[in-house]
């Protein structure tokens, strides 16, 4: 017998990875997380029980964080920053932007994080906003073989490579021209081949001016007016280059600011060794809860391949490195999907995700961290082509469709919300 469950109902968001996908609903201001008001259908294996966060020992961090919340709300100054970082499930942007517009929707609404220009690197892109370039680029991807000098790369996974001279990059914030967001200034992440390579701003008659940050490596530019849409051009003299590796509007209103790191194919070390400038592009964030997502790649290889051990030390090395960042930042783990992988003839069941799960939970025991238990909530193993009939899951039984990632979306702020009245 199907499980139904309220599905807030409005738009379409595509991921640019599936042709067909059904209406996703947009979240409304509410006291508590709704579950939708159409209906969408689970799977009878799904367990709702499972959708809670476990803390297998202290709990005194995310303590932390909904303090800071609640004097969020209370007060409206200040800033509650979260760091959602993953792999695909996270570029995709409909799962993390559904927890986003979930927490605006309950708290104080901040900045929407990064921006970057993803079909450079000919891969699927967040369509909440858009961002236009000119000027010839390259921008390979760190999670694939490449023939391209790669640049440098840092929170954002990302970075693109010019020489142009007539190369920018324009954004706009509001392509609805719902008036959502807005920038009082803005962040460049990035660096030049030499100091005579850099970005800038024409507003009117006026070349604006940055301030670069030596710690956080990044050019800030204040803005004469709040805006949704800046063109960023850039000076590059013969011989030299820049690489851009995102933009950062900042409003600096109070409110929650949800920073997404998310790229295609991303395990652990492809953040802790390829991403040089991570530690430094955390600054930024200065995340008062991360949540920790990575897992579905580390574990996409065979039953006797996937190390534990190795997972979990990579874990704690990522977690030193928020810490070192905020020592008082919570951390909560997503455990995986029951998924398949790829293997060299197609894709096989992953029997992995118990071990995730186990390694996780050891994690979160050890670090005073939170468990979000995906695997338990689809209702264990071999559960994903039940979700795949439902409409939840795309054919590769891997990644989520829309429709399924905004659930996920739905149900993780639930739990949250219904831990943090619970404490």
């Amino acid at each position: 017998m199907d499980v139904r469950l309220p599905i807030l109902l409005l738009l379409f968001l595509t991921t640019g990875l599936a042709a067909q996908e059904q209406p996703v609903p947009e979240p409304v201001p509410t006291d508590s997380v709704r579950v939708s008001s159409a209906m969408a259908e689970l799977p009878d294996c799904a367990d709702l029980s499972k959708s809670r966060l476990i803390f297998p020992g202290s709990r005194m961090a995310q303590d932390i964080f909904y303090a800071k919340l609640d004097e969020l709300v209370e007060t409206e100054r200040g800033n509650v920053n979260i760091w959602h970082v993953g792999g695909s499930h996270v570029q995709a942007a409909s799962f993390s932007n559904r927890i986003r517009d979930n927490i605006d929707s309950l708290t104080v609404r901040g900045d929407r994080g990064f921006l970057f220009p993803m079909k450079l690197a000919n891969t699927n892109y967040d369509k909440s906003y858009r961002i236009w370039t000119t000027g010839a680029w390259e921008a390979p991807i760190l999670t694939k073989a490449t023939t391209v000098r790669r640049p440098r790369y840092g929170v954002t996974g990302y970075g693109a490579r010019t020489s142009s001279p007539d190369a920018s990059v324009s954004f706009r914030l509001n392509p609805s021209g719902d008036g959502r967001w807005e920038c009082s200034s803005l962040r460049v992440l990035g660096y030049g081949s030499s100091p005579r390579a850099y970005p800038y701003i024409i507003c009117l008659a006026d070349t604006l001016r940055f301030d670069w940050e030596e710690q956080t490596g990044s050019y800030l530019f204040d803005l004469p007016a709040p805006t949704d849409s800046v063109l960023v051009q850039f000076h590059i003299p013969q011989g030299e280059e820049f690489v851009l590796n995102g933009l950062e509007p900042v409003s600096w209103r109070p409110g929650v600011n949800y920073y997404a790191s998310g790229v295609n194919g991303a395990a652990l070390p492809t953040w802790l060794d390829r991403c040089e400038d991570l530690e430094r592009d955390l600054y930024l964030v200065h995340p008062d809860l991360a949540i920790l997502g990575v897992g579905i790649n580390d574990s996409a290889v065979s039953a006797k391949d996937f190390k534990p051990e190795k997972f979990k030390a990579n874990y704690r090395r990522l977690i030193g490195m928020v810490r070192r960042v905020n020592p008082e930042c919570a951390f909560i783990f997503i455990t995986n999907n029951d998924s398949y992988r790829y293997v060299r003839r197609g894709m096989t069941w992953n029997a992995n995700a118990e071990a995730v799960r186990k390694a996780m939970l050891e994690l979160a025991e050890e670090f005073g961290a939170g468990v979000w238990d995906l695997y338990g909530l689809m209702g264990g193993a071999h559960t994903v082509e039940k979700w795949r009939d439902a409409g939840l899951v795309k054919t590769d039984r891997l990644h989520f469709t829309d429709v399924g990632y905004c659930l996920l979306g739905d149900l993780f702020v639930q739990a949250l919300m219904e831990d943090k009245e619970n404490r």
